[in-house]
């Protein structure tokens, strides 16, 4: 019995739209022959050791292993659960949802369960397996001291109560809300964004001291409002107010403590006596200062008449008010609902605009196409994807960043004001989505699926059912972008709080036929036009040889993505003006849509560079390249090494019926496989081609594609798959310019070479 992995899924993710914490336990030292015996101890003694645990019924002798096996698995989960409901703030409150999973491995098992403030999901599962394996061996567990642990570090984790009760606050409110540290939390998105402190001050503290020098300054700025201040802070009796967005929201009365031994101050509520002159000068002495929020200290005799009349004074205007006392002494109002109404008005959510796009394949180019739409209507929008994180045209991450952290990075920036985000599977079951919610969710295909085999994900139901988490994603004003030509995607309409707006490039399929009748938005071809269409009413978008991306209609696969991003933007509610702008500027060159479908001519040759990395990939291209006049076709080809074997025998079979030379390559990404293995799998799939005449393998990409472009000639087409993108630009852009300088030396000179607009694209002429 041995943790393989644990994980914490912090937005909606594989299991439910909650956080959840997902154990892989691995079970498979334990015998068939004594898992029955196994599951009998552990049901004897478990219910001892920890009353109140709530085993399932144990299986019959004669039931078999698999089903003992399953039984050890919930045992271990209700185990962990009822070692949760020990240590939750509220004793005995377990988490509200759980669930198991057997992998396609042998005794490998995932225990999911809801994820809650405090609670320690990787230590609460080691203490588990400890004390199952103590009674297993029948040694010694302290366990009081593993409970003692655990109370411990989920005290340590916990919110305060003030950040605790502002996120209950704000989850009632539909306002996302993050805690970026201890008590820091983030309430909206990007520049829609608001923080706020909600720690804790130890309420017989003293405040820090300010020198002479800025008291003075203090007292001078409470006079231009009309108040008095002291002349030192106040160390008796007093009253502090709570100020927040222009009004007091709360008042205590100060009593210090009378020894140094003995109790604390004596805190009384007495929010309802305050007059209103004297909230009034509060409300100024804070926004004197500049503060959104404060604490006033104040010295008067009576709280409920004007402080001219009775000499009050200001002794200290605190920036960073003890939220927490005012929490737990005024239990009469909602303070945090009220504090949360001062950062956001009535209606308003702190959300931005948020696109989501998931599928097998297009989905960057799908990214990249929203984000440039986006753009183009003035929208300062941040964009991640495999390339990289981009803030507006800046460039600020080189990486993959089709995951939750590069999301969640981009809704903390305060100057975005529309996210459009890459969301690969990968990402989803290592931590969830990177939001809550999201206003458009784009699947673009299923297809024949991609990364299987990993992560226990091992069909493409299974592939689909993970790619579905976007949708159950879509907030209930939202809308899901989903092909309608791909059954697995169509499916995942049940599963979508909001609309649904179906694509395919047949307006007759019947999806969106049956759709339409029901009044429902869908984006089609219609002859050579893109169209848009709700119920019966149709608008004609644009005719495709306007959309550079398709290359006139002829590239089925960029039709897709032209139909899909052109729907999301229309659900987005973009004007038709800015969505028929958008689709006419953004191209296949290499600076709008990099590695996707460059079409260059290099040496004469017409080479075709392409991120396409699966068979569903593959099969798209091979038929985008029909249009294509080209005889003698080369294929520079590869793949990372953690797919399938069937996977890349199946790549190969597509390359030898299509190409007539294959030269294969293998690079950085072999992915624990031993050298040689790609391309030898790659080549079982080679040898049943009708077509491929000649193979050739090379180490490393760049010498593969210099040896492709030394044996293509004049006429001939060359496909490369690009599998780094930055180093298929460099170098893509270094033969541009080497041809050029060879073609035309003076406007080589003049600095043209390698410009945006001089890919020199080649004319596709229907075959």
């Amino acid at each position: 019995m041995e943790i393989r992995r644990v994980r914490a899924l912090l937005g909606p993710n594989l299991w439910a739209d909650v956080p959840m914490a997902e154990i892989w336990c691995d079970l498979s030292d334990h015998s068939p022959d004594d898992l029955a015996a196994a599951s009998q101890r552990l049901r004897a003694r478990l219910t001892d050791l920890l009353p109140g645990l709530d085993l399932p019924r144990r299986p019959s002798a004669d039931q078999g292993h698999l089903k003992h096996e399953q039984w050890l698995a919930r045992a271990l989960l209700a185990t962990i659960l009822e070692l949760a409901a020990r240590i939750s703030e509220r004793p005995g409150e377990r988490p509200g949802f759980s669930q198991i999973r057997r992998t396609s491995e042998r005794g490998l098992y995932r225990l999911a369960f809801e994820l809650r403030d405090g609670l320690p999901p990787q230590e609460c599962a080691a203490v588990a397996v400890g004390l199952a394996r103590s009674v297993l061996t029948d040694t010694l567990y302290d366990l009081p001291a593993s409970l003692d642990r655990l109370r411990t570090l989920a005290q340590e984790a916990r919110p305060s109560a003030t950040c605790a009760a502002l996120m209950n606050a704000a989850q009632s409110r539909g306002i996302p809300a993050r805690r970026l540290a201890h008590n820091l939390l983030q309430f909206g998105h990007g520049a829609r964004q608001r923080r706020l402190q909600g720690g804790t001050i130890q309420r017989d503290a003293a405040a820090v001291q300010p020198t002479a020098t800025e008291r003075d300054l203090l007292r001078t700025l409470l006079a231009c409002v009309g108040v008095t201040g002291t002349e030192e802070p106040v160390v008796g009796q007093h009253y502090r107010m709570l100020v927040a967005g222009r009004r007091v929201l709360a008042a205590l009365a100060w009593q210090p403590g009378r020894d140094d031994n003995g109790g604390g101050p004596t805190v009384t509520d007495v929010s309802n006596l305050i007059h209103p002159e004297v909230c009034a000068r509060a409300v100024d002495c804070a926004r004197v200062l500049g503060l959104e929020r404060a604490e006033v200290r104040l010295v008067a005799a009576d709280l409920t008449q004007p402080l001219a009349g009775q000499g009050g004074q200001v002794s200290e205007v605190i920036a960073n008010p003890p939220l927490d006392l005012y929490l737990e002494a005024v239990h009469t109002r909602p303070i945090a609902e009220v504090l949360l109404d001062t950062l956001y008005r009535p209606g308003e959510n702190g959300r931005i605009p948020i696109v989501a796009v998931s599928g097998t394949n297009g989905k960057t180019t799908v990214t990249r196409l929203v984000a440039h739409g986006l753009s183009v209507s003035g929208r300062f929008v941040g964009m991640t994807c495999t390339d990289g994180i981009y803030l507006a045209d800046r460039r600020i991450d080189t990486d993959d960043c089709s995951g939750p952290q590069s999301a969640r990075l981009v809704l903390l920036n305060p100057e975005v004001d529309a996210a459009v985000l890459e969301t690969a599977r990968g990402g989803i079951l290592r931590e969830g989505l990177g939001f809550d919610l999201c206003d458009v969710a784009v699947v673009t295909n299923i297809g024949e699926g991609d990364h299987l085999g990993l992560s226990s994900i091992d069909t493409v139901e299974d592939l689909a059912e993970v790619k579905q988490t976007v949708v159950r994603g879509v907030a209930p004003w939202g809308t899901a972008v989903l092909n309608a030509a791909d059954p697995l995607v169509v499916r995942m309409a049940d599963h979508c709080k909001g609309k649904i707006l179906f694509f395919a490039r047949d307006g007759a399929h019947p999806v969106l036929l049956h759709h339409r009748r029901h009044g429902g938005r869908v984006a089609c071809i219609q002859g050579s036009d893109l169209v848009l269409a709700e119920g019966e009413a149709e608008r004609l978008v644009l005719p495709l040889d306007r959309i550079p991306l398709t290359h006139g209609g002829r590239i089925g696969f960029q039709v897709e993505n032209a139909l899909s991003g052109a729907a999301a933007l229309w659900a987005l509610g973009l004007p038709m003006e800015a969505l028929c702008a958008a689709l006419e500027t953004f191209g296949t060159d290499l600076d709008k849509s990099p590695g996707r479908f460059n079409v260059l001519t290099i040496n004469g040759a017409t080479a075709v560079f392409d991120y396409g990395h699966n068979p569903s990939a593959l099969l798209a291209m091979i038929d985008a390249l029909k249009v294509f006049p080209h005889r003698r076709r080369i294929a520079v080809y590869s793949a990372a090494g953690d797919r399938r074997d069937a996977d890349l025998i199946r790549q190969g079979q597509l390359l030898g019926q299509a190409f007539d030379r294959v030269i294969l390559y293998e690079d950085q990404y072999v992915r624990g496989r031993l050298p040689g293995e790609i391309m030898s799998l790659f080549r079982k799939g080679l040898a049943a081609g009708d077509r491929v005449q000649e193979v050739d393998t090379i180490q490393g990409w760049q010498d593969a594609v210099e040896a492709a472009l030394w044996l293509a000639q004049p006429g001939d087409l060359l496909l490369v798959q690009a599998d780094s993108i930055d180093e298929t630009v460099a170098y893509v852009r270094t033969r541009l310019a080497e041809d050029l300088s060879r073609r035309d030396p003076l406007l080589h000179q003049q600095g043209f070479a390698g410009a945006a607009g001089t890919e020199n694209p080649a004319v596709l002429v229907p075959a």
